[in-house]
């Protein structure tokens, strides 16, 4: 009798622990599911990620409600943003054409032919046209100077092929650097609206046959993911989506109303945030990678190669440690333009001197390279430390 209590309390207590098992599996699945008011990084649809795997744009999107509603809404939100920013990559992609558009790697591929593209491709173009035309340094053909960088600085060992230890690296540099800088050799015809050429001089088109030139001779560079997020901003605002968009490369745009903190950082990491007005554009540039896997940064000796390329001299420049600039919502690009010619100084009295001429609603943050070099941040601005 006392036997068949005892398994019985047995069978008991094991039975329990079973259903306590089932219960606590089957709470653990409910909850991988369910999602919490808050920001959300919505992610790609699968059709998006097969191109935009590498494009380094995010959305962080807030979504409230129960839980079923928000990821609903988060569905919703990352098809949009992934329909909208498919499309901007795509048309701005300097090196892959795409089945029935043509884009920018379709006047790379076809110099000479004028073609017909779409008004938000034409704008751009012509935007970043007008930008180069000032003389500042900017160029929209120096195509063939990033992409040598851009392999370089993507190595394994990129020291011993950066141009301060290879002779023949410095030469290559040097003569495609000229060649990109020679007025006239490549034009671009936007006489027509909604229409483009790419014009590639004979000289030029020999010169980078002779020198096995690889990459786009017409890129964006430096503004390119200015106008991503501008164009895919654009589309998101007409579809009622808001949130923070932003890309790995340090551009970013608030959608919504508010107060927004910004990380400034300074000779080794952040050193603090600032708050300004939303709907609000940001564009920061650090010497050294903000993330210790990330590619594209480097050092050798004393100087950093990082991927603010200045056309001009044909290598990054070393004045620079770190610079944010702020500003409203349509300034992105102008931000970034700003930014890439800040970077192209070729000392702090350069720098000085663009800082001077940013107009007054715009928040700066800069720190120059070399030991001691203090931060500096505009007067007045709410810096929190």
């Amino acid at each position: 009798m006392f036997k068949d209590k005892k398994l019985a309390w047995r069978l008991l207590g094991f039975i329990a622990a079973v259903i306590v098992a089932v219960y606590a599996f089957t709470n653990g699945v409910l909850q991988l599911g369910h999602k919490d008011n808050g920001y959300y990084d919505v992610g790609l649809t699968a059709e998006g990620s097969a191109v935009l795997f590498g494009s380094g744009a995010h959305l962080l999107h807030y979504a409230e409600g129960n839980s079923s509603d928000i990821r609903q809404e988060l569905n919703a939100v990352q098809k949009g943003f992934s329909d909208a920013l498919l499309r901007a990559y795509q048309l701005l992609d300097a090196e892959h054409t795409y089945p029935g558009m043509v884009n920018i790697a379709s006047l790379n591929q076809a110099p000479g032919e004028k073609m017909q593209i779409a008004p938000a491709l034409y704008a751009v173009l012509a935007d970043a046209s007008a930008r180069m035309q000032r003389g500042e340094g900017y160029n929209l053909f120096a195509g063939a100077l990033y992409h040598e960088w851009q392999t370089l600085r993507y190595l394994e060992e990129p020291q011993e092929a950066d141009p301060r230890s290879s002779s023949d690296e410095a030469e290559r540099l040097a003569a495609i650097t000229e060649m990109v800088n020679q007025p006239g050799l490549i034009t671009l015809d936007l006489s027509e609206e909604n229409a483009a050429a790419l014009i590639i001089s004979p000289e030029y088109a020999a010169f980078a046959d002779e020198l096995e030139v690889e990459g786009p001779t017409l890129d964006l560079n430096l503004l390119h993911d200015a106008y991503l997020l501008d164009m895919t901003a654009a589309v998101l605002e007409n579809q009622g989506i808001t949130g923070y968009l932003y890309t790995d490369s340090g551009c970013s745009i608030w959608l919504e109303s508010g107060d927004t903190r910004y990380t400034v950082y300074g000779a080794d990491g952040a050193a603090g945030t600032v708050k300004w007005p939303s709907p609000s554009a940001f564009c920061q540039f650090t010497a050294y990678p903000l993330q210790e896997s990330a590619y594209g940064y480097y050092r050798v000796g004393e100087t950093l190669r990082h991927p603010f390329i200045d056309p001009v001299l044909g290598a990054p420049r070393e004045v620079l440690m770190t610079a944010s600039l702020a500003g409203g919502r349509q300034d992105l690009t102008s931000l970034a333009y700003e930014l890439a010619v800040l970077c192209m100084q070729a000392d702090q009295a350069g720098v000085e001197s663009r800082i001077a001429a940013l107009p007054e609603d715009v928040f700066y943050a800069y720190l120059y390279q070399g030991e001691g070099a203090e931060l500096t941040v505009k007067p007045g601005a709410e810096m929190s430390l």
